[in-house]
């Protein structure tokens, strides 16, 4: 299984590189060049205990890559998280990115945003796309800890109006 994530703020970060650790190739696309030039020679930004060395070694591993190109994120990927910066633009991105998928395709919301945005998008990809399911997956996270709250979490939230995603984002957490 291949992940998409679009985002390359701290949450996108910290999903790319521990999505990477479980083990899973995934292409972290944003249109940020100098962020992505950056963090694909091992650079972070952010200060996140573990973070930089879980990039590093999974830079070094080939399960993580660094893009500016949106094409790049739905070649082979079953999975596209979304995690912009903000959510002001999310399903403007969501729509260009779902113009491009062919193969069926799970977006993954994490990025904090209002309440009705997922039936919202979900809507805007009936009329653009039949491909893509919209699934709500909201983050706890706590800074300093982020890498540690998203390997062992108290809790998954996952909304959708499919059973199929559930299971696929089971199965990419198992580990």
């Amino acid at each position: 299984m291949h992940v998409g994530v679009y985002g390359s703020g701290y949450l996108a970060t910290v999903v790319s590189a521990c999505l990477a650790d479980f083990g899973v190739p995934v292409t972290c696309v944003d249109e940020d060049a100098i962020r992505i030039a950056s963090m694909a020679q091992g650079t972070v930004p952010y200060f996140e205990k573990n973070l930089q060395d879980m990039v590093r070694r999974n830079l070094r591993a080939g399960r993580l890559v660094f893009s500016t190109e949106l094409q790049s994120l739905i070649r082979q990927k079953q999975i596209i998280y979304l995690v912009p910066d903000g959510h002001e633009y999310l399903e403007d991105v969501a729509v260009r990115i779902a113009r491009l998928c062919v193969e069926p395709m799970v977006f993954v919301i994490s990025t904090p945003v209002p309440v009705g945005t997922a039936a919202r998008l979900e809507a805007r990809m009936k009329e653009t796309s039949q491909h893509v399911t919209v699934v709500s997956h909201p983050l706890f996270l706590t800074d300093g800890c982020a890498v540690e709250d998203f390997n062992w979490p108290d809790r998954i939230l996952l909304g959708t109006s499919k059973g199929d995603p559930v299971s696929l984002l089971k199965t990419l957490y198992r580990p």
